[in-house]
């Protein structure tokens, strides 16, 4: 039981922010002297520390002695794999990127070409932010891999492409750290989101990333909820009966209508010669192209319906938007406001802020760093190394 109180304390100050052995008593119901005592062994452990006084609500009252969560020391390892891009960081708990490495291409690439770039960059941005090998005193306390799949528990893609492809054994983080944890990007960008971006204020949101497919992640009171791994799988919930074949198997899926590709397909006849892409397609929405303007709103429309059922059924405090393509607001973010209100429980919307993500393209990179360091939970993903079996 006292190890229950611990860690109440502990996600309190992370939550809330500093406060005062008073708040904590009023916040959890513990008696003073209980709060006194748990107090002092976190302090002697350094899981907290002193972080000044606080104001006064009484004239003759002294200030309070603030109480705040130790920030967590040294530097994690972050790899985003996404359908056309690899981005590495090296960052520390502020979330502030000491090195960052990208690359982008034109064309999705295989499974196998994608993880032999991010291996690469991994060791550029390793040299670049001077951190050892394994062991040494310059490593990482450990590294986190995003990929564009559902992510089983134990850190294996469940994505058909994927077929039994380790990771791993591309990425060669195993010379830097013996903590490695894989997760679904969508997952990942939700943390970043959380501990540094448009989460912070809110306890419960959705993560909504829409770029070359369509995903999210779940944060239910403060942590990351993964199910068994599908959790948040939005982009292959069925909104079309009789819709195209989905990679999934299904036809009609979200993915089949709100993708990147079917949105490129139903723009394409509006550009005779040109064969357009997805820097197309973003080029075009941030110049106020109005087919593109217009398909993105019915995006968006599409994209809330889906949502709508989840909104009734979490009751979240906010939406928020990320992914290339759903960064640009605007249509999008419109269309999914109408169709959550015309989808959605009234009393579920009381509220309800759908909003931008404030990370940008660094979401799931940064997620990666904050759930390394612990700065958000994560319901029971391991960490694994090169020689478990993934």
């Amino acid at each position: 039981m006292r190890e229950l109180h611990r860690l109440h304390i502990l996600r309190l100050l992370r939550e809330r922010g500093p406060a005062s052995r008073a708040d904590l008593a009023r916040a959890t119901g513990l008696s003073r002297p209980t709060i006194a005592s748990i107090v002092a062994e976190l302090l002697e452990t350094s899981a907290i520390r002193e972080a000044g006084k606080g104001s006064s609500h009484t004239r003759k009252g002294r200030p309070s002695q603030l109480l705040a969560v130790t920030p967590p020391q040294g530097l994690v390892l972050s790899v985003d794999i996404g359908h056309t891009h690899v981005r590495t960081v090296v960052a520390d708990a502020s979330g502030h990127v000491v090195q960052e490495r990208v690359a982008t291409f034109e064309q999705r690439l295989a499974v196998e070409q994608a993880l032999d770039e991010a291996g690469g960059l991994i060791a550029e941005v390793a040299a670049a932010a001077e951190v050892g090998a394994t062991g040494n005193a310059g490593g990482v306390i450990g590294a986190t891999v995003g990929l564009p799949s559902p992510v089983g528990m134990t850190g294996r893609p469940f994505a058909a492409r994927f077929g039994d492809l380790d990771p791993l054994e591309f990425l060669g983080l195993d010379a830097y750290t013996d903590q490695v944890r894989i997760l679904n990007d969508a997952d990942l960008g939700a943390v970043g989101e959380a501990a540094f971006g448009a989460g912070t204020p809110f306890g419960t949101f959705i993560y909504v990333k829409i770029s070359h497919g369509v995903g999210a992640g779940l944060i239910l009171g403060g942590r990351l909820y993964r199910g068994r791994g599908y959790a948040g799988n939005i982009g292959h919930i069925r909104v079309v009966d009789d819709g195209d074949v989905c990679i999934c198997g299904n036809r009609g899926c979200l993915e089949t209508v709100a993708s990147s590709a079917a949105l490129i397909r139903a723009l394409q006849p509006a550009h005779p010669g040109v064969s357009l892409g997805f820097t197309d397609l973003v080029r075009l929405a941030n110049a106020g192209d109005r087919g593109t303007r217009a398909l993105l709103a019915d995006t968006g429309r599409t994209i809330g319906r889906a949502l709508s059922t989840l909104v009734t059924a979490l009751n979240p405090d906010a939406i928020i938007v990320g992914g290339a393509l759903g960064s640009l607001g605007g249509p999008a973010l419109r269309g999914i406001r109408e169709a959550l209100e015309r989808y959605s429980e009234p009393a579920a919307l009381h509220d309800l802020v759908v909003t931008t993500a404030g990370c940008g393209v660094h979401a799931e990179a940064l997620g990666g760093v904050a759930l390394t360091f612990g700065l958000v939970e994560d319901f029971g993903s391991v960490a694994i190394t090169k020689n478990q079996d993934t």
